[in-house]
């Protein structure tokens, strides 16, 4: 008896202990992996698909010419819309001087369209225009190189004093992108230029160089004295939601979800994605502002955790 007394005692003390050990230990592995845990707050957003893409753009533009040598005074600021007929500005004659019979030589340029006047031109204002771009090889038309010149107060005779800009008709571009299989000739695209946001209507596919022909239904502002510049193609619409860093999402069992965090406890949650790009996503009915965890692995439910590395 006392022998099976004894054996019985060691059984005892023998499970205690490994439940004591047992205890021990989940609780250091409770508090490691809470340890470890990154959180992120679910916030307000929008998931936007735009890609940057090379843009030239084409305006139906107009040089003037100095008359003769001299001093130049402009009439009006850059930019400056002038009517048909509108001066421009006027040329002193070199060796004139105020008050003398001279400055009856004095010339008055007069616009010769209405439109834009701009004191800077790029010498490509009769090669890259709006037919051009729809007639001519596009690997020759775009490898032309411009030569950015604004006027002086001091011209020569035959030099460029500026150029007026057509804005009552629209704009036209082309825009280089691989992705032309994505658009449809006759059907628009999103487009960002500077602080617009404008539906172009595609006139033409090119496979070299990879890209299309695009009209805009307006001059677009900044084209003139901007002619090659990066714009934004919204290839698809935003949507607007509650984001997350994509990082946090995790598949458990056949549950795709995220681990909340509530009351000091980490929660799986089942949830459905409505769009992602390559870092965040939108997730349907998920609390604006709760913590969510972007280190996700098996075992973190149920565990107690503070949010202290947001």
């Amino acid at each position: 008896m006392e022998g099976k007394r004894r054996k019985t005692n060691y059984w005892f003390w023998g499970i205690l202990f490994i439940v004591l050990a047992g205890g021990v230990v989940w609780c250091y592995r409770s508090t490691l992996i809470a340890g470890r845990i990154k959180f992120a707050v679910a916030e307000t957003g929008t998931i936007r698909h735009e890609r940057s893409v090379a843009a030239t753009f084409a305006n139906q533009e107009l040089t003037v010419l100095a008359p003769l040598s001299g001093k130049v005074q402009y009439i009006g600021k850059d930019g400056q819309r002038l009517r048909l007929g509108e001066t421009v500005a006027v040329v002193q004659p070199e060796g004139a001087a105020p008050g003398t019979m001279e400055n009856a030589q004095n010339q008055t340029i007069t616009a010769a369209k209405g439109g834009l006047f701009f004191r800077q031109s790029d010498g490509l204002e009769s090669v890259l225009t709006s037919e051009n771009l729809i007639s001519m090889d596009l690997n020759k038309l775009l490898t032309q190189t411009s030569s950015l010149k604004t006027s002086e107060t001091t011209v020569q005779k035959g030099e460029v004093l500026g150029k007026i800009v057509n804005n009552l008709i629209p704009t036209m571009a082309f825009l280089e992108t691989p992705n032309i299989d994505e658009l449809t000739v006759g059907k628009t695209m999103r487009v960002t230029a500077g602080n617009q946001t404008i539906s172009a209507k595609v006139l033409r596919k090119s496979d070299q160089p990879k890209g299309v022909i695009v009209e805009f239904p307006h001059y677009i502002d900044g084209t003139a004295a901007q002619r090659r510049q990066e714009v934004s193609w919204i290839y698809r619409p935003p949507t607007n939601g509650v984001l997350i860093p994509k990082s946090a999402l995790w598949t458990q069992g056949e549950e795709l979800g995220v681990f909340l965090w509530s009351e000091g406890v980490v929660q799986f949650k089942k949830v459905k994605v409505l769009d992602e790009d390559d870092n965040m996503a939108c997730i349907m009915d998920l609390p604006n502002g709760i913590p969510v965890v972007i280190t996700p692995q098996d075992g973190l439910e149920g565990l107690v955790a503070n949010v202290k590395n947001i």
